[in-house]
């Protein structure tokens, strides 16, 4: 391998937190680092068979995002090598890391190593925190030991095309997604908000408008909530009796500490 490309999904900045630093622990050129929730309308190009791409994407409700999806498929691969991760705010991975393979594989890569990876819950806060702050120093190290255990495994690669495919746990068919109203979805606290338009720029699915006031197409909404965590005003709230349960649930089910998971 000569060179590397990075993809993912990071509307919050979390999963691309874990897949750089995979990445700059590789010890190849760096010649693409594509932010699909940022460059909504790039095209993905072919990769070359000297390249190692890895594709990073955050897990929602055990599944991959759906607005993510449509751009991974652009992606086209002649067996060049990939390595897949995703990354969950320490509740389930589900079936996320199983549906990241099957695209991969149809986009023609050849898969050498998967991982889990925890990173902060798109609905943790202050008051009901889980996995706040993650990834952490220790998730860090962690992913400067899968970079090496990468190295080593391409090291005794001879022919890529005759590696065993690797086995990824999930289940199909997979998860059935998480349907909820399209009023569902973070609000704006008008005597906060100054119409900055910061949640308009990391909004992925380009769900949120400025027209005199805030608004927010609730279709469009997968709750990423990466408006609610850049709004420097901290006018943007989810507050919902349905999200705020589920808040509840996590927070009171889901702060024991899970570290990586690895498949290599």
């Amino acid at each position: 391998m000569e060179t590397l490309s990075l993809v993912y999904y990071s509307p919050t900045g979390t999963t691309q937190k874990i897949v750089r630093e995979i990445g700059q622990n590789m010890g190849l050129k760096l010649i693409s680092d594509n932010n699909i929730a940022e460059n909504k309308a790039e095209s993905i190009t072919e990769t070359s068979n000297n390249c190692l791409t890895i594709i990073g994407m955050p897990v929602y409700a055990g599944r991959l995002p759906i607005t993510a999806i449509k751009t991974l498929k652009k992606l086209q691969s002649i067996q060049s090598p990939v390595v897949i991760v995703v990354v969950y705010g320490n509740r389930d991975y589900g079936d996320s890391l199983l549906e990241l393979k099957e695209i991969a594989i149809n986009c023609g890569f050849k898969i050498i190593a998967g991982a889990a990876f925890i990173g902060e819950h798109s609905f943790s806060s202050s008051e009901k925190p889980i996995a706040m702050n993650r990834p952490d120093k220790q998730d860090l190290e962690k992913c400067k030991d899968f970079s090496g255990m990468i190295t080593e495994k391409l090291k005794d690669i001879e022919d890529i095309s005759t590696l065993s495919e690797l086995d990824i746990p999930g289940n199909y068919p997979y998860k059935k997604r998480n349907q909820l109203p399209a009023t569902v979805h973070p609000k704006t606290d008008n005597n906060l908000c100054d119409n900055c338009g910061i949640c308009v720029d990391v909004c992925p699915t380009n769900a949120i408008t400025i027209k005199g006031t805030v608004i927010t197409t609730g279709e469009l909404c997968t709750w990423c909530c990466a408006c609610v965590k850049h709004c420097p005003k901290g006018a943007r709230i989810f507050d919902n009796p349905t999200i705020n349960a589920f808040k509840e649930k996590l927070f009171l089910n889901c702060s024991v500490r899970k570290e990586p998971i690895y498949f290599v």
